[in-house]
C-alpha cells in the first residue's frame, strides 16, 4: 500500500511538472525574463509566453510549441510591444514547430537590399500556426510560408515591403481580414494550391494578388483596390474568384497562360477590368460580373444584361451574363456561393 502511494504521489509531480504554464516577458526586467528568445529557450511545449509592451530588439527561433502573445491587460494599455530584428536579412521570428501562436506584435527587420530577403515572420514546413493581430512594417517579406499546411493567418497589416504575405509550395492555409498596403506584391501565391483568402483588403499595391503556378484556391470577399494589376495570375488554373471587389486598379484582373479559372459575382471599377490571354469562365449558368463599362441593355428586368462583356474577342472570353448591379447591392443566395460539381459554366 505504502509503495502504491508513492507511485501516485510521483505520478502526481510528474503531472503538475509537464503541465502548460503562462511565462511573462518584460524588457524592464520586471517579468520572469526580459527578451522573447530568453522565455521561448526556457518554455515548455504548450506554454504561454506574455509580452509586455516594450522594445525588444532580437531575433526570435521558435523551434517549439507555444503561444508568444502580447499582453494587452498590462499596466501601460495602448503603448505597442516592438519586435525588431537586429541581424541583416535574417527572419525576425522564425518558426518550424507546428502549433505556435504569435498575436498582437508590431515586427520590423534589418534588410541589406541585397538577393537575400528578410522576413518578419517565417514559418516552414509547419502546420496549425496563427499569426494574428501583427503589424509588419519594412520588411522584405512581411508573412513568409513555405512547405506549410493548415496555418492561420488573421487580421494582420503587412506594409511598405517587396510582398505582403508569400506562400511557397503550400496548401490549405486560411488568410482573413488581412490588411495589404503599399507592397510591391501584395499576397503572392507560388506553386501552391486549396488555400482560402478571405475579407482580406490589398490596396496601393503593384499586384494586389499574385497567383504563380498556383491552382484551386480560392478568393473570396475580397477589397482589392488602387493597385497597378488587382489579381494577377500566371501559369495557374482551376482558382475561384468570387464575391470580391475590384475597384480603381490599372487592370483589375489579368490572366496570362491560365486556364479553367472561374470567375462570378465581382464587382470591377477599373481603369481596364480584364484582360484574359487564356481560357477563363467569367460567368456560371445563372450569374456573371458587374462591370462599370456594360453598355448593355436588360429588357426583361432580370439583372442580367442581354449581351455578353466582351473581355477578349480574339480568345472568346467573355461574360454571357453581366450583372446590372452591383453585387453588393442585393444579397448573394446560398447556392451562388458556391462552384459544385453541377454547375454549368455558359461559354457560348
Amino acid at each position: 500500500m505504502n509503495a502504491f502511494l508513492i507511485f501516485l504521489f510521483i505520478l502526481g509531480s510528474v503531472t503538475i511538472s509537464t503541465a502548460a504554464a503562462v511565462i511573462s516577458v518584460d524588457s524592464n526586467g520586471g517579468g520572469n525574463y526580459i527578451s522573447i528568445q530568453e522565455a521561448v529557450n526556457n518554455a515548455q511545449e504548450g506554454d504561454t509566453i506574455l509580452v509586455n509592451p516594450g522594445i525588444y530588439k532580437e531575433n526570435v527561433k521558435v523551434e517549439k510549441k507555444v503561444s508568444i502573445l502580447a499582453n494587452s491587460s498590462s499596466e501601460a494599455p495602448g503603448k505597442r510591444i516592438y519586435v525588431l530584428g537586429t541581424v541583416l536579412d535574417e527572419e525576425v521570428f522564425y518558426v518550424n514547430s507546428s502549433n505556435v501562436t504569435i498575436d498582437g506584435f508590431f515586427i520590423s527587420g534589418v534588410s541589406s537590399g541585397g538577393d537575400k530577403y528578410e522576413v518578419g515572420i517565417y514559418l516552414e514546413g509547419v502546420e496549425n500556426c496563427s499569426l494574428s493581430n501583427n503589424a509588419l512594417i519594412m520588411n522584405d517579406v512581411g508573412i513568409s510560408l513555405t512547405g506549410a499546411k493548415e496555418n492561420y493567418l488573421v487580421n494582420n497589416l503587412v506594409s511598405l515591403g517587396y510582398q505582403g504575405i508569400a506562400l511557397e509550395n503550400s496548401e490549405d492555409n486560411t488568410l482573413l481580414g488581412n490588411l495589404m498596403l503599399t507592397n510591391d506584391m501584395g499576397i503572392l501565391l507560388y506553386n501552391s494550391a486549396n488555400n482560402t483568402l478571405m475579407n482580406n483588403t490589398a490596396d496601393s499595391n503593384t499586384k494586389g494578388v499574385s497567383l504563380e503556378a498556383s491552382d484551386m484556391n480560392a478568393l473570396t470577399s475580397n477589397t482589392i483596390s488602387k493597385n497597378e494589376y488587382g489579381i494577377f495570375t500566371l501559369k495557374s488554373k482551376s482558382n475561384v474568384l468570387f464575391n470580391n471587389s475590384l475597384y480603381l486598379n490599372g487592370v483589375g484582373a489579368y490572366f496570362n497562360d491560365s486556364s479553367d479559372n472561374t470567375v462570378y459575382m465581382n464587382d470591377f471599377v477599373n481603369y481596364i477590368n480584364a484582360e484574359d490571354e487564356g481560357t477563363n469562365f467569367w460567368n456560371t449558368s445563372s450569374t456573371g460580373n458587374y462591370w462599370d463599362k456594360y453598355s448593355g441593355d436588360d429588357a426583361n428586368g432580370d439583372r442580367i444584361g442581354d449581351t455578353p462583356y466582351v473581355i477578349n474577342e480574339t480568345t472568346g472570353s467573355k461574360d454571357y451574363m453581366p450583372l446590372m448591379n452591383e453585387t453588393s447591392s442585393y444579397e448573394v443566395s446560398e447556392n451562388e456561393s458556391e462552384v459544385d460539381g453541377n454547375e454549368t459554366f455558359v461559354t457560348n
